[in-house]
């Protein structure tokens, strides 16, 4: 790429009449810089490093470092990151990349149920300056993130998970389901059925971009992770007791799941455990804890079947000093 063609990309400003004219490749990463490269100084302490490894061009904001070799070029940008971004769009366009963005629970269920070594696809790290090396330095066809701030940054026109694969539930509780997909019966899987749509999306996905899956795969993620436990939170095999406590860090999920046991059965006590002033549809007053010792005794008190725990990690809420078997089911 031209330094000429590079000031157009990222709208930076040249600070000194450099000799060199063209950059090879690119990296946020002092310690990777080779020979002719284009290095993106997210901080000025590795500019110096990059220059002795053999960067031909530095982009910076900020304060003005001091020029130590006129031959290559130093660029001024109001923003590092934004510089940064106009890169890597212009490398997607020039890849003829797509950007998805996947929801959180869709992009959990395609983590567990992809085989991960497919080259068509991969799933961009939540590190901003891992993504851009990830994008620079690979030749995938589509790049999925969970971030929808990034997946608009890096694609206007990004794509969403729409279609869905042919299949219904066959039976199910909150806990688990048994479904059809295509032809093929998976029989009580730990997928809550309120999840069911967001698994044929991210079939569909996996189906039309050749992306082999194992549907098999599925288990509970953070989005919905149930664990029977005794009074005192240890936990327990599935049927070894009457209190599931469900972790996750969604509000719409707590009140989905909510709204479902209310169609399964009136007899069913549910409570929530929110921060102070978090809000629920489907539960008038939920239980706001100010600290994690208020919402053990809570759950250890408190009469329920099920116990929607928002903002809550099982490490710090089970009993893991027990005697009983410490397992999911």
């Amino acid at each position: 790429m031209t330094i000429e063609n590079l000031l157009n990309i990222i709208g930076g400003k040249p600070m000194n009449q450099a000799k060199v004219k063209k950059v090879e490749s690119a990296t946020i990463y002092p310690s990777k810089v080779e020979l002719g490269d284009l290095f993106f100084a997210y901080e000025h302490e590795g500019i110096e490093r990059a220059i002795e490894n053999g960067a031909y061009a530095v982009v910076y904001e900020g304060e003005h470092p001091k020029i130590s070799d006129e031959e290559i070029a130093y660029i001024h940008v109001d923003s590092i990151k934004e510089a940064t971004i106009k890169f890597l769009r212009y490398i997607l366009i020039q890849k003829e990349s797509q950007i998805y963005y996947f929801k959180s629970i869709e992009y959990s269920l395609l983590k567990l149920i992809s085989h991960r070594k497919s080259t068509l696809f991969t799933i961009l790290p939540n590190n901003w300056q891992k993504s851009f090396e990830t994008i620079l330095n690979s030749d995938y066809q589509i790049f999925i993130t969970n971030n929808q701030e990034d997946a608009q940054k890096l694609s206007p026109q990004f794509l969403e998970l729409s279609k869905k694969a042919d299949g219904y539930i066959v039976n199910d509780t909150l806990l688990k389901s048994t479904f059809k997909i295509d032809k093929f019966i998976y029989q009580n899987m730990d997928l809550t059925p309120l999840f069911f749509n967001d698994l044929l999306r991210v079939v569909e996905f996996c189906k039309a971009n050749e992306i082999d899956y194992d549907i098999h795969r599925v288990r509970y993620t953070k989005e919905f992770l149930p664990y029977y436990v005794e009074d005192d939170l240890t936990p327990v095999t599935r049927g070894s007791s009457e209190k599931v406590l469900i972790f996750t860090q969604d509000t719409a999920t707590i009140d989905r799941a909510i709204e479902y046991l209310r169609h399964q059965s009136k007899w069913i006590k549910s409570i929530a455990l929110t921060p102070p002033k978090t809000k629920l549809e489907n539960i008038a007053r939920p239980i706001w804890y100010e600290n994690l010792e208020y919402a053990k005794e809570i759950l250890k008190n408190e009469f329920y079947n099920y116990a929607f725990c928002y903002n809550l990690d099982p490490k710090d809420i089970l009993n893991r000093d027990g005697n009983q078997e410490s397992t999911l089911f």
